[in-house]
């Protein structure tokens, strides 16, 4: 999602220029005050340093800790963004590493750092030293690194300077060293041997909206592929979609992503090379800029997201005014004409007012002219993008790991910022009346309901795999964040559209990509719950005569087979307190009705639990209807977590 972040200090300091020219400042000393002030931010703009690591080790077979250093030395010159015009006036001198340290120590402010980094190689100075010969190395525009803690290390380092191990989990400080500056430290907290995630046979947990390396602007930038596939085996991903910027990429890069995420396949992951697209919406007004998340054709993965003799890929200005957007309905033609589909991105969560950036209008932007069919090209919508709860004003530090932060500045609930008041806003104002729109476009005798609209859920994450930390001068609720940021919980692998592939992923995700086109997926940040009806009564979903979430059916009152359920959640996401079932018809959508979890399968199904439908489908016979399961768990501390099914679409044709 293009929220400007990072880069922004160069916007900040434009205005502070306007500001002291026009006068604000009378006095000869608080002139040369702020004059000094102002170009030491002036000489620090597009400098950014950022230390990652997954929020949770997941993967038993990966015997290291990977912790993400980047440093960013000038803006990006090549984009199409309003902020990369600005990139010729922002000159930068080569930044002089001379390392980077890593502390670790227990959770729990009472706890100090060591006064000793754990040590990697040879050098006693520091954990990665990044000096030859004695001489710092030279950062002239990027520095990507992975450090690979081992394991083992981090124990013997715990073990030797802590009392009370073995521990679950361990916070970070991570120290970049270089010339000329002071220390650019930040603080992560991970959790060590995580237990799996919530399993169901056949069911493949993957981020549909995920920027990497190859998003990199004035204001957004990602990790590279090697790094985000081995962040995505720890936090238990087994599929993700690179949704990298239409303002970032072109030909040559969409090529060389291809290549690379060729070269990281192994059967048990998938990279999905797809696209975020800025486009502008068909209604009229100022606030038009949209995102749309582009995939490529199911039966040919590798093809791209644009149409047969394109350039496989869609380049767009960031929707501004300096920079504008290509029209909506024409970047979903090119998408179609690929063999490809779309979701869109965050609809009532609008991207930046400085980009323009609006809702999507049902009628104009998601539906076709008469409003009997989506768009060509669109297959459903993301609403719930970004698994945030919690914001901090302290980009560095949220977690309050330092002994002398600031406590106010660090994770709070955030009601503005909540995940599920953002998702069931976006159920509200899109999902459910496109769904009805959908019933109320289909004949009653119709043999399948005349479209159907997939709800899908992606981190939105750039990078992001410890937190999200942002930079945002627009959010003036707190000014102290227009100057340093702030930190939201979400995080890359924390929310997911998990699939149906009774057949496996695919070694390109062709079946992962056609379960998204189908709806055969549920949205999850846990839990599991699935269901569908069972036609051969061989206790199994799996199989092609079986409707699944996405599918459709018709079938007399009295005949209709029971739908069967399945579930799955650990403790790490509290047992299932809540699965409710939605019933939608031309009348609109039922209040939902509580389904009895069984005493003793509060977390796991055990197999098919079978329900009724009958009773709540009585008064639907004679047309189509659709139902559709909202499950939710708590955890001992209060801690709620969900999951949405895509609906069952079902014709009653008598009694």
């Amino acid at each position: 999602m293009s929220r400007l972040r990072d880069s922004r200090r160069f916007i900040l300091s434009l205005l502070l220029v306007v500001l002291f020219v026009s006068g604000f400042s009378t006095h000869a000393q608080a002139q040369q005050e702020a004059t000094q002030t102002l170009g030491e931010t002036l000489a620090r703009t597009g400098v950014f340093f950022r230390a990652d690591t997954p929020y949770v080790l997941r993967n038993a077979a990966d015997p290291y800790l990977p912790i993400s250093l980047a440093i960013i030395n000038g803006v990006e010159r090549t984009g199409r963004s309003v902020l990369t015009k600005a990139a010729p006036y922002v000159h930068r001198e080569p930044l002089k590493l001379e390392g980077v340290d890593v502390y670790a120590k227990p959770p729990g402010r009472q706890r100090n750092f060591a006064a000793g980094p754990l040590l990697l190689g040879n050098s006693q100075e520091f954990t990665f030293d990044a000096r030859e010969a004695g001489q710092p190395l030279v950062v002239d525009f990027r520095l990507k690194k992975t450090l690979q803690i081992p394991l083992t290390l981090l124990a013997d380092y715990l073990k030797s300077h802590f009392l009370g191990g073995p521990f679950d989990v361990v916070d970070l400080w991570v120290s970049f060293r270089v010339q000329g500056w002071p220390s650019q430290d930040t603080y992560l907290r991970v959790r060590l041997n995580g237990p799996p995630l919530p399993r169901l046979a056949n069911w493949y947990r993957g981020d549909m909206h995920y920027h990497s390396a190859y998003t990199d602007n004035a204001a957004e930038r990602g990790h590279p592929l090697v790094a985000t596939k081995q962040a995505a085996l720890a936090t238990g991903l087994d599929w993700v979609v690179l949704a990298d910027h239409s303002t970032d990429l072109n030909p040559e890069r969409y090529a060389e992503a291809l290549r690379e995420v060729a070269s990281l396949r192994d059967g048990r992951f998938v990279f999905i090379r797809g696209e975020e697209v800025t486009v502008v919406s068909g209604k009229e007004g100022l606030l038009r800029t949209l995102h749309l998340v582009a995939l490529p054709p199911p039966d040919d993965p590798d093809r791209g997201v644009a149409q047969v003799g394109s350039d496989a890929v869609l380049m767009t200005g960031d929707g501004s005014v300096a920079t504008p957007a290509m029209p909506l309905k024409e970047a979903l033609a090119g998408i179609a004409a690929a063999g490809g589909f779309s979701f869109a991105a965050h609809p009532f969560d609008p991207v930046s007012p400085l980009l323009r950036g609006g809702s999507w209008d049902l009628d104009l932007d998601f539906l076709a002219a008469g409003g009997k069919q989506l768009q060509a090209g669109l297959a459903g919508l993301e609403p719930w993008n970004r698994a945030t709860r919690v914001t901090a004003d302290n980009a560095r530090d949220p977690f309050c790991i330092r002994r002398d932060a600031d406590t106010s500045a660090c994770f709070q609930p955030d009601a503005e910022a909540d995940q599920y008041a953002r998702l069931e806003r976006g159920i509200e104002l899109g999902w459910k009346p496109l769904l009805l729109k959908a019933l109320a476009a289909t004949e009653a005798t119709a043999s399948s309901p005349a479209f159907k609209v997939a709800l899908a859920a992606g981190s939105d994450a750039h990078g992001d795999f410890n937190y999200e930390a942002t930079m945002d001068v627009v959010d003036f609720s707190k000014p102290s964040r227009g100057l340093s940021g702030y930190a939201e919980d979400n995080a890359f692998g924390k929310i997911a559209t998990v699939v149906h592939c009774p057949a496996g992923m695919g070694r390109r995700g062709e079946s992962a990509l056609r379960a998204l086109r189908e709806g055969h997926s549920v949205a999850s940040n846990g839990p599991l719950v699935i269901a569908g009806f069972d036609m051969n009564s061989n206790s199994s979903l799996d199989d092609p005569e079986d409707v699944l979430v996405g599918g459709e059916m018709a079938s007399r009152l009295d005949e209709l087979p029971p739908l069967q359920l399945a579930w799955s959640t650990s403790k790490e996401f509290g047992a299932f307190n809540s699965i409710r079932l939605i019933v939608g018809s031309v009348n609109g959508e039922s209040a939902p009705e509580e389904l009895q979890v069984p005493n003793g399968k509060e977390f796991e199904s055990g197999g098919l639990h079978a329900v009724d439908l009958r009773p709540y489908l009585k008064d639907k016979v004679g047309g189509w209807a659709y139902i559709r399961l909202e499950a939710r768990t708590r955890t001992g501390a209060g801690e709620e977590f969900r999951c949405y099914t895509n609906p069952v679409w079902l014709r009653i044709t008598e009694r």
